[in-house]
């Protein structure tokens, strides 16, 4: 009967932590309840957080003529939005424009990947190419 008597307590334990647990985090669980009334989760309207990445990247100019990103806004592409951090860092550094930058980023890409940038082709001794 002893071991009726510590489950209860234990139980009891368990669901005061619990109530504690939620005491404390009650403005976070409003903040919750009031988001998912309004529309649902973050976790699963995760299209909405996409496309403000596009539109933070229209915002902060990483557009061109040539790499237009008005199209994507308006078709509501769901993609994760531009690797911009990189990208931002070379405009800045060497004072050249959006698609130069690009180009330069991906450059950089091809060259740790021991591609050479001006041809496409591998830098490896050991690679075999046909054509």
């Amino acid at each position: 009967m002893d071991y009726i008597f510590w489950g209860f307590v234990c139980l009891t334990l368990v669901g005061v932590w619990y109530i504690l647990g939620l005491f404390i985090r009650r403005s976070r669980m409003r903040a919750r309840v009031a988001q998912f009334r309004s529309g649902g989760l973050p976790l699963f309207n995760t299209s909405e957080n996409r496309i403000s990445a596009f539109i933070r990247n229209y915002r902060a100019g990483l557009t061109s003529q040539y790499f237009d990103l008005s199209g994507n806004i308006e078709s509501g592409d769901t993609r994760p939005g531009l690797d911009s951090d990189e990208v931002e860092r070379i405009m800045e550094e060497q004072n050249v424009s959006f698609d130069k930058a690009r180009l330069i980023r991906q450059q950089q890409l091809m060259t740790r990947n021991q591609i050479d940038p001006k041809t496409g082709m591998p830098l490896d001794p050991k690679a075999v190419t046909f054509g």
